[in-house]
């Protein structure tokens, strides 16, 4: 039987997740969400699947976390905004979460091996994944979403730190859908836009159950076996949101709640 810990389980590539491992019985499954009831709304046959294990709470409850990690081979923190807010820092804040959990269970156990962490960040923060695409529609993309990729970046900041102890890898997919698993190939050097969430928690499942270090401490993206997911038709105009965002972000913050 193999255990994995989800953080983030009621979001798309969390739930993504949940529904790819949970079609394995014999996979053991925790899952860190803040609403149990959003859960089971968003994910009804979980209710009964004796596999899975919710554990309930703020992200900032370090032993909670350290018990919901407890004994897993990976955790994947899958806790992140779709929305460019400014000052958003979720992404750090996690991992400085989950860093200290894996303290505690090192302090309580020196001989148990920790869980390999796969971390969901963003092709946007790594250049090598934009080789051949202008720069200046690069930058767009990057300022349409700064504040989330700037978080993205302290966090892995933050974590590879933390890397003569701890194994992680940084999962950085292309611009992501809701779509079919339409099969998918890990890449260190290449990403496609679009791919669906649940290719991209099909490639995160892959990368935890490699067994040696190919990955750890590596940014991993992943590129279709197959057509590409569907076009996003609602991108352009989530592009401009986050502009807004990002060049004027009073006015943003300001008419927030008239913005759909």
């Amino acid at each position: 039987m193999s255990s994995y810990a989800i953080l983030g389980a009621t979001g798309n590539v969390g739930s993504s997740l949940l529904q790819l491992l949970s079609k394995n019985s014999t996979n053991e499954i925790h899952v860190f969400v803040r609403s149990r009831s959003k859960l089971f709304n968003l994910l009804p046959a979980v209710k009964d699947q004796s596999n899975v294990i919710v554990y309930e709470g703020q992200i900032q409850d370090v032993d909670l976390i350290a018990k919901c990690i407890h004994n897993t081979k990976a955790v994947f923190q899958a806790t992140a905004l779709s929305e460019n807010v400014p000052g958003c820092s979720i992404a750090t804040d996690t991992i400085k979460v989950v860093v200290e959990a894996l303290r505690i269970l090192r302090s309580q156990d020196d001989k148990e091996k920790l869980p390999k962490l796969v971390v969901l960040s963003s092709a946007s923060v790594t250049d090598k994944f934009w080789k051949g695409v202008p720069r200046f529609v690069h930058r767009t993309i990057y300022n349409a979403n700064c504040y989330i990729y700037d978080d993205l970046r302290e966090a892995e900041k933050y974590l590879r730190d933390q890397q003569d102890w701890i194994a992680a890898t940084f999962m950085k997919p292309g611009g992501l859908v809701s779509d079919v698993e339409r099969g998918h190939e890990l890449s260190l050097d290449e990403c496609h836009t679009f791919m669906s969430f649940l290719d991209l928690a099909a490639a995160m499942i892959e990368v935890a159950d490699t067994g040696d270090d190919r990955w750890d401490m590596k940014d991993v993206s992943l590129v279709p076996q197959t057509v590409g997911a569907r076009f996003e038709y609602m991108a352009p105009y989530v592009l401009g949101k986050g502009l807004v965002a990002c060049f004027f972000p009073q006015l943003y913050m300001s008419l927030r709640a008239w913005i759909p």
